[in-house]
Parts: structure tokens; sequence; C-alpha cells
């Protein structure tokens, strides 16, 4: 199970902690909390832990200032501005309040993810990507989706929805602020993309979903959205259910199995649906296909 070194700290001295993800919902694929700090820290020591973390000021009007390769930097911190400390980094904070009560949210992304991600969007085994550091930045994408998390705990929504969000922030993080070069494109002759098309083929019959075509050819959700696109140029959900009107093409034409069965076995999850999907693709609903290219055998 994923720990969190965060959990261990000791904020009492410079903040309250009056939120704590760990507990309610339960999340464990990240570590989300809500802090009302303090107006004035002269000094706070964070040690380096394992995590990446994200800070997002909420409410209040902070000259905050930064001990980095020996030099303190300052920067004012107002709602909507953003903190990211890289895993691995001590940080030497001080603060003072401008105006009104400072409230924060910080999230922890775990380091194994933003290794995973780095090696999946570079494409190198045990690439050494720069893990995202900044002191203060603006991201509206990377705000409306911690505010997100923030409602979706409180909500005690599943941890299925930190897990999908964990994902998109640490592709996002990297992207924008790795320093990595551009993500190449994969190979349109890509093996990976070869190897998902067969297992489609030969489980047909199954309600395979993305996670179980993406684990099988060790991708993530999103990069192997990417590459099959890609190499595609539709997208896997896509893709399949051709593949799906394609066998049902091929039962309707040579047998005389009942709709429902060539749905059945078509992976359909009802007669409806097959009927539904076939007729958007062809045009004529399984019935009349089947009608229609007996009479072109007359």
């Amino acid at each position: 199970m994923q720990g969190y070194e965060a959990l261990d700290m000791d904020v009492s001295q410079y903040a309250r902690r009056t939120f704590c993800s760990w507990a309610e919902p339960g999340w464990r694929s990240v570590l989300l909390q809500a802090h009302e700090d303090a107006p004035l820290a002269e000094e706070v020591f964070l040690p380096p832990i394992g995590d990446q973390h994200l800070v997002l000021v909420t409410a209040g009007d902070v000259l905050m200032e930064s001990h980095t390769d020996g030099a303190w930097r300052s920067a004012r911190y107002t709602p909507g501005q953003i903190g990211l400390t890289a895993p691995g980094r001590s940080t030497r904070l001080r603060w003072r309040s401008r105006a009104g009560k400072t409230t924060t949210l910080h999230l922890y992304l775990p380091g194994s993810l933003m290794q995973r991600v780095a090696v999946e969007l570079w494409d190198r085994d045990g690439v050494e990507a720069r893990q995202p550091d900044a002191l203060a930045l603006t991201d509206p994408v990377v705000e409306q989706v911690l505010l997100g998390m923030a409602s979706a705990a409180t909500a005690q929504l599943d941890d299925m929805y930190a897990e999908s969000a964990a994902e998109f922030l640490a592709v996002h993080l990297h992207t924008r602020y790795g320093g990595m070069p551009p993500v190449a494109g994969p190979r349109h002759d890509d093996a990976r993309v070869r190897k998902a098309i067969e297992l489609m083929r030969d489980n047909l019959h199954l309600p395979l979903t993305l996670a179980d075509i993406a684990g099988e050819v060790w991708l993530s959700v999103y990069h192997f959205l990417r590459v099959f696109k890609a190499a595609t140029g539709q997208t896997p959900r896509r893709y399949l259910t051709s593949l799906r009107i394609e066998a049902a093409r091929r039962h309707l034409a040579e047998s005389d199995a009942l709709i429902g069965e060539v749905a059945r076995l078509c992976g359909f999850g009802s007669p409806a649906h097959l009927s539904s999907a076939f007729t958007r693709e062809t045009g004529m609903t399984p019935s009349q296909y089947r009608q229609s290219h007996r009479r072109a055998q007359l």
C-alpha cells in the first residue's frame, strides 16, 4: 500500500491541518490535505520526501520566501498561485501574511507515479527526467484539477477519481515543467499496438476495458490512447467496435445464429446494443443486413 511521509510531518507550529484525504474518504492513490496557515513563519524546514508536492493557495495574500542555492527567493502568494516541490528536494521557507486568513491545498503525488509517467512519456527505460519544481507559478489547469479533487474528497468519492486525476496531473506536470524534449510520436509499426489489436481480435466476446488492454501492453491508459491513436488513426474503443461490427457481419452472413447470439459472440451487451452500433456503422439493422446478403447470393 502506498504510504506518504507527509502524514508523519508535524505541521502544528506553522499550520492547522483542516482536512486529510487519508482519513476521509480514505484515498490511497494520492494524499490531499487542506491547511490554514499561520500568518507569520520565521523559518520552516521541510525535509526531502519521496513524493511530488503541489501547493495551491485558496485564500489570503502572503509574501513567500524560499531558500535555494544559497539565496532567498521571494514570490507573492495569492489565490490561484501554485508551488511545486520535486521528490527528494528539501525546502526552507519563511512567510508573512499581508492580508486575511491564508488557506492552502497540499497534494502529494507518489514519486513512483512521477517516475513511471516519465518513462512512458519519453519511451526510455530508467529515464532521468527532471522533476517539476517551482516557487510560484500560475496554471489554471492544475488549479481546477486540485479544486475538483478537493470537492470530490469532501463528497467522499471513490479512490478511482483520485487515481485518474493523479495520472493526468503527472503527465501535465512532466510535459509542461519537466524540462524534457517534446514527447516523441509513436512508431506506426508499433509492437504494442499490434499486440493490443491481437488481444482485441481474440477476445471480442469479452467486456474489454481500456485499462485491461493497456495493462496487457504495459502502458498507462493515457499513454496507450496516445500511442494507439497515432498508429491507427482511431481510438482503441472505436477500433474495437469496428472489429466487433466486422465479426457480426461474418456471423450474420455465414450462420443462422439468432441476433442475440451474434451480439453475445461479438461482445455487445444486448441485441439492442448490437443493432444500434451496427446500424450506425452500416446504415442497416442486423436483420436487414442478413436479408440483403442472402438476396445477393440468390
